[in-house]
């Protein structure tokens, strides 16, 4: 490697690796990204994103344009990594619940921990407006985000089921689509709720969307006895 190479490589890393004030480089773009991150959840999920302008969102989190397109293409990729961020910690909650049950334990116990956690997020106007109202008819890239983890959602949930009732016998089609079903019958009712200004109860909402899971489980219960 010439002198000249080994320059410019040793430049790039003293670069990457340079510290300001204690923070790494990298550790600086991750925070100002999850400024933005904050910024938006907390701008979408108000005025929302039709409202929304670069220029307002550097100013809530008080950085500049620069430092915008540092990390976002333009306001519709904000807002789709702002909805992933959320989507994903609401999975990961409902998750953590139905990976805590166990075979002999009660699945409905698990089911109604899950939706409580899940509603408990949908409570939180920002996220709920986010997750629910805003992502809808941006954009097809948008709209696939959405089907991709509504889709991903309605799987887990058929996952949950297949493994407390191995001896299922619906196919993967029909699956799939009582998945989205569930998943749908859930959301219809958390955005009801939210446009609605949370009008009923959260027991409300827990006690009717618990009776649609009940159903199903019954059904799945009785296939396995046949």
């Amino acid at each position: 490697m010439s002198n000249t190479s080994m320059s410019n490589s040793a430049s790039k890393h003293d670069t990457i690796g340079r510290v300001y004030g204690g923070e790494k480089l990298a550790d600086r773009t991750a925070r100002r990204r999850q400024q933005f991150l904050d910024a938006g959840l907390q701008i979408f999920g108000t005025t929302g994103y039709r409202t929304a302008t670069v220029r307002k969102l550097c100013k809530q989190a008080e950085l500049t344009d620069r430092y915008f397109y540092e990390s976002f293409e333009n306001l519709e990729d904000l807002l789709i990594a702002v909805y992933r961020q959320q989507f994903d910690q609401l999975q990961q909650t409902v998750l953590a619940h139905l990976m805590s049950a166990t075979q002999e334990g009660d699945a409905m116990a698990t089911i109604r921990a899950g939706l409580d956690a899940l509603f408990d997020m949908a409570a939180q106007p920002c996220v709920a407006r986010v997750c629910w109202l805003e992502v809808l008819g941006v954009s097809p890239k948008v709209d696939a985000t959405y089907i991709s983890n509504i889709d991903g959602f309605a799987d887990m949930v058929i996952g949950f089921a297949r493994h407390r009732y191995p001896q299922w016998q619906v196919d993967d089609d029909e699956a799939r689509m009582l998945g989205l079903a569930l998943v749908g019958a859930v959301s219809q009712a958390v955005t009801h709720w939210v446009l609605g200004q949370y009008k009923e109860p959260k027991a409300t909402l827990l006690a009717a969307t618990s009776r649609v899971f009940e159903g199903v489980w019954a059904s799945l219960a009785n296939e396995r006895t046949r």
